[in-house]
């Protein structure tokens, strides 16, 4: 009896150690080290150490001498990333998994801090899914452009990671997606502290408007083949206070809703892919966009009302991978175009309009050959990024009367080991 109630225990003991094993997260971990060596031509609207690379900038006249029409060079690993990938138990019927990544791109005296990427949970049902954290902008993250150049197509594609909850439903081949978010680290810009006439950026316009950024999709895949629509809604409250024409201060209940939709597609078949988006941006500054608002009425009282920029922009590229004996080729192509078109009302200062890059662009566009060798943990890629730039006079709508083109010549090269 002894015997069988020990080999029971055992037994249980046994169940118990499986069961926790199983209810166990798997870790996995991944990243690169990257090395980033660029040359540029000319100054330009930049960030991360001028790795991620927008725009030239316009004329700065002096004396006879352009003195933005300057070159420079540099060479940085600060976008090396680690990530963890994991995997849990169930959760009421839905397969868990979580993500955390992060690089060294973040804003400090070195320029070598440690920034959050992506930080996320999500559960998976057979047709439902729900994904909470900062991940990459639903707009986005479905189709990305298959440049190696760190802004992976900015500002001609939305590129953003942004706090949110997610919802999908798959039904067959199409997946509806609804969601909800706040903005970090991509943010808009609006009036510096309620004063009209100067700008920054700032989180606190979408956080005190109370209304959620929301965007929702339709995407289609079947095969090689996806596409998909979405659009955009992003509130702000550009002032929390104002002072009215007595001379007292107010609470502001002033809000700017802005619409940004999108359509995307792209088919893949063996060695080749191409693919597209078209975005109509309004106030999508956040999403790295050449857009913004501005003051479009100012009344007796104080109250203002606000009016979006609008632009339109469009880009597509084709790969191509070729095998050889050792590793592969990848052949990308990529072209994209901005038009800026202005407000439908006028801006009664340009000094009272808030615009990530410049006030007097009309049109931008740029054409990108790349070349990447791919062997085992290791890759190698230069890349050809010529932007060009039409600035000009702006109108009081906020369109632009073209005057000159402006270029910047990136060479990139860059040295990748992942693991």
């Amino acid at each position: 009896m002894k015997k069988l109630f020990l080999l029971t225990a055992l037994a249980f003991v046994a169940i118990f150690a499986y069961a926790q094993e199983q209810n166990k997260p798997t870790v996995k971990l991944y990243g690169f080290i990257r090395n980033y060596m660029d040359f540029d031509s000319r100054e330009n609207l930049s960030s991360n150490s001028d790795q991620f690379n927008m725009i030239p900038k316009d004329q700065n006249m002096s004396d006879g001498d352009d003195l933005n029409d300057k070159a420079d060079i540099h060479l940085l690993s600060i976008t090396t990333r680690l990530g963890l990938n994991i995997t849990g138990p169930q959760f009421f019927g839905a397969k868990t998994s979580a993500k955390i990544e992060a690089d060294f791109a973040g804003f400090g005296t070195s320029n070598t801090v440690l920034r959050i990427r992506q930080a996320y949970a999500k559960m998976d049902w057979e047709k439902h899914s729900v994904l909470v954290g900062q991940a990459w902008h639903p707009m986005m993250g479905d189709m990305m452009p298959d440049v190696f150049s760190l802004a992976t197509g900015a500002p001609f594609t939305p590129f953003s990671r942004t706090p949110q909850i997610r919802y999908n439903y798959i039904a067959n081949k199409v997946t509806l997606t609804a969601t909800a978010m706040y903005q970090l680290q991509y943010l808009s810009y609006g009036p510096k502290s309620n004063d009209l006439y100067n700008s920054e950026t700032s989180f606190d316009y979408a956080r005190k408007a109370l209304i959620p950024e929301l965007y929702f999709q339709a995407m289609y895949k079947n095969n090689g083949f996806m596409a998909g629509v979405g659009v955009d809604i992003l509130t702000l409250k550009p002032r929390s206070e104002y002072t009215n024409a007595a001379g007292y201060k107010k609470l502001s209940n002033e809000l700017i809703t802005s619409l940004t939709p999108t359509l995307f597609a792209s088919y893949k078949n063996g060695n080749w892919g191409v693919k597209g988006r078209v975005t109509y941006a309004q106030n999508a500054s956040h999403l790295n966009m050449l857009s913004g608002y501005g003051v479009t009425k100012l009344k007796d009282n104080g109250d203002v009302e606000y009016g979006a920029l609008r632009s339109i922009t469009t880009w597509i590229d084709a790969t191509y991978k070729q095998q050889l004996e050792k590793g592969t080729l990848t052949y990308c192509l990529f072209v994209g175009y901005g038009k800026n078109l202005g407000c439908s009302d006028e801006y009664v200062d340009p000094d009272m309009m808030y615009v990530r890059g410049y006030k007097n662009i009309d049109n931008f566009w740029r054409v990108s050959p790349s070349i990447l060798y791919t062997q085992n943990a290791m890759q190698f890629g230069i890349e050809y990024e010529p932007t060009m730039v039409g600035y000009g006079n702006m109108k009081a709508d906020g369109s632009v009367d073209k005057q000159r083109t402006k270029a910047n010549h990136r060479i990139c090269a860059m040295m990748k080991y992942n693991f």
